[in-house]
């Protein structure tokens, strides 16, 4: 049921995604469910030519940062729903993956959302970047829901091949 969830959501996310494919900070998934606790890897990368000596990601409402992972380079810390990571460097024209735990409250709307991030410099330079996520329902909230979009989705297309088929049988038959 989840599978079919996410199918529900593919075009929205789609949509969003296709805005921040060209930003510097890719999520990995995109997807996250309402009522669950997400890991989200962020790939970043560094394109100026000092080296990227933080990064900070806050969350909207109804999003909660529950956690970070750190290597040796990084040390993280989450405070007032942002994650903010520190050490490094990251060299210029390299990348770096971060991740970070992602809970979603039962009622967020359901949806693309946007975290902020922001790469930090040295001397308080920062580099700001939205991440796009879509919430999607929770497998057990989901499951009647989604069959009764993928059923109207269904009979709306075949009762429109259907005209379209019997408008050109018309028109062969007046020929």
């Amino acid at each position: 049921m989840r599978l079919v969830a996410l199918a529900a959501c593919a075009l929205g996310s789609t949509l969003v995604a296709s805005g921040s494919a060209l930003a510097h900070i890719s999520v990995t998934p995109g997807l996250v469910a309402l009522n669950e606790t997400q890991a989200l890897s962020l790939l970043v990368h560094n394109d100026l030519d000092r080296p990227m000596t933080g990064l900070a990601v806050a969350a909207p409402s109804g999003l909660r940062i529950v956690g970070a992972e750190t290597e040796r380079a990084w040390e993280s810390v989450v405070e007032n729903n942002t994650v903010t990571w520190t050490g490094g460097p990251l060299a210029p024209n390299t990348g770096h993956t971060f991740a970070l735990n992602l809970a979603v409250d039962a009622a967020t709307p359901l949806g693309p959302v946007q975290l902020l991030a922001d790469q930090l410099y040295p001397g308080g330079g920062k580099l700001p970047w939205p991440i796009s996520v879509t919430v999607v329902p929770a497998d057990e909230d989901s499951q009647l829901l989604v069959w009764a979009i993928v059923g109207a989705i269904v009979l709306v297309a075949t009762a429109g091949i259907a005209l379209i088929a019997l408008h050109r049988r018309r028109t062969l038959q007046e020929r």
